[in-house]
């Protein structure tokens, strides 16, 4: 009975210490630059079942579950110093940014950058507009192709890393919101994670309505948590 009691204080311990140890921030080195949460915007109406014809304006818009996660994104980023909140033009992006920045009560409210905005999409060597499928096929062979007239994945990820060397210019130090697509977020997740262009995508593909939170230093990126789901 106490050598089962032993083991079984052990598992209970062994377990809590892991849990212990991934609730701590990992070690960041170099001076702090820019504090980043990246929000994946909430569930839109396109994210979902939905008719054939329904228009892309509708779309575009967030879903009531998309709003309960917006409320409770902004929940959790509430006082934790924001000082910016930023989103792409999309509609259902800056629905997510009015959204936490109201409850977070940011006075400047949110602004809108096209840098962090979804992949362009092109046209393949046919001539017809390339599909999500074709990138995932491209992905899977281990390459990351720019299409005719569009964006690769390493498009992406220059532009939008491009706009966040500017906020650490303008805003040093400091916590900045990111609302954007889940293409860039696993472009940029991707490279704090050091995780080859054409994986990207698979390995940091965030659920929407989600809360990616990374550290630019003077030495590197530095992933705090991944994906979090922001409950009420």
């Amino acid at each position: 009975m106490k050598i089962l009691l032993v083991i079984f204080l052990v598992v209970v311990n062994g377990c809590h210490s892991k849990n212990i140890h991934e609730d701590i921030d990992p070690v960041i080195h170099g001076k702090v630059l820019l504090r980043v949460y990246l929000v994946r915007h909430a569930e839109a109406k396109k994210n979902v079942v939905h008719v054939a014809w329904t228009p892309e304006e509708e779309l575009d818009t967030l879903t009531a579950e998309g709003q309960r996660q917006t409320i409770a994104i902004g929940n959790f980023l509430n006082e934790k110093g924001i000082v910016a909140v930023l989103s792409t033009p999309a509609g259902r992006t800056r629905e997510t940014a009015q959204s936490i920045g109201q409850v977070i009560g940011l006075k400047s409210g949110y602004e809108v950058d096209p840098a962090f905005a979804s992949l362009r999409g092109g046209n393949s060597q046919d001539g017809n507009q390339i599909s999500w499928a074709w990138r995932e096929k491209q992905w899977a062979l281990g390459q990351d192709p720019r299409p005719a007239g569009g964006e690769s994945l390493s498009d992406g990820e220059f532009r939008a890393k491009g706009s966040l060397n500017k906020l650490v210019e303008k805003f040093p130090e400091k916590s900045v919101v990111i609302v954007s697509h889940g293409d860039i977020c696993a472009a940029l997740l991707g490279y704090a994670a050091n995780t080859p262009m054409p994986k990207r995508y698979v390995t940091h593909d965030v659920p929407t309505g989600s809360v990616s939170e990374f550290i630019m230093t003077n030495t590197g990126w530095h992933i705090i948590e991944e994906g979090r789901e922001a409950t009420e």
